[in-house]
């Protein structure tokens, strides 16, 4: 436990040394005062649960993608997992410390722009199961790379495919193959916070998206010993 808190507190460090924190918020109030300005709560109460988690998705994703690669490129990541520190406990600190900025930064959004009259519980809930899967992803697919360039076209194709849900919520492809995509789970969840959802839902969303992130970070700790641990990346 006391190495996870000093992790945590070591990415906390180099997400503030970065201006990550001023970024995100700087961008989720900008955000936020826009919508505010633009739509009423009664036409944002629709699309408020796409917005916050898109946002959740591409700051995210891309975020632990960069971080990671600022590590390698420092040399820092694989000092890092070859000391006691454990890869669970490494990737652990990722997701727990870009999870809470991600639940910051969709209730920004959410409270700024809608007001209060939302579920926090249910969008917390779903910001988690989000921002868990695609941090995890995100790990699992950046450690494959050596710089940002190289990270950048498939981070852009995964953020697309995080949200191809949207083309269900919309009814734009109302396909029930859409249940099997890891991603609709928090959508629903996000949508229980603006809008009344089926119970059946609820559960598929809190069974399945967990779930997901359960394979997700599974992913992310073999892609770290992989590629990190026992380095196939330089063979």
């Amino acid at each position: 436990m006391s190495r996870l808190i000093a992790t945590l507190r070591l990415d906390a460090q180099l997400q503030a040394r970065n201006k990550i924190y001023l970024i995100i918020a700087v961008a989720a109030l900008g955000l936020a005062f826009a919508l505010r300005a633009l739509f009423t709560p009664g036409q944002l109460h629709f699309f408020m649960p796409l917005v916050a988690l898109s946002g959740v998705t591409l700051t995210t994703y891309f975020l632990v993608g960069i971080l990671l690669l600022l590590e390698r490129s420092e040399g820092t990541l694989d000092v890092v997992l070859v000391s006691p520190l454990r890869p669970a406990e490494y990737l652990g600190s990722k997701l727990l410390t870009l999870t809470a900025l991600a639940i910051v930064e969709s209730g920004l959004i959410a409270g700024i722009a809608y007001g209060l009259g939302f579920s926090f519980p249910w969008l917390v809930l779903a910001v988690l199961l989000r921002a868990g899967l695609v941090a995890a992803v995100g790990v699992a697919v950046g450690v494959r790379y050596r710089s940002i360039t190289q990270f950048l076209f498939p981070a852009v194709v995964l953020s697309a495919a995080f949200d191809l849900p949207v083309l269900w919520y919309l009814e734009l492809w109302p396909s029930p193959l859409f249940y099997l995509w890891p991603t609709l789970p928090s959508l629903l969840l996000a949508k229980a916070a603006f809008l009344p959802v089926e119970p059946f839902q609820l559960a598929y969303g809190c069974i399945y998206g967990v779930l997901a992130v359960g394979v997700a970070f599974f992913w992310a700790l073999r892609s770290l010993d992989r590629f990190v641990v026992r380095g196939e990346l330089d063979s």
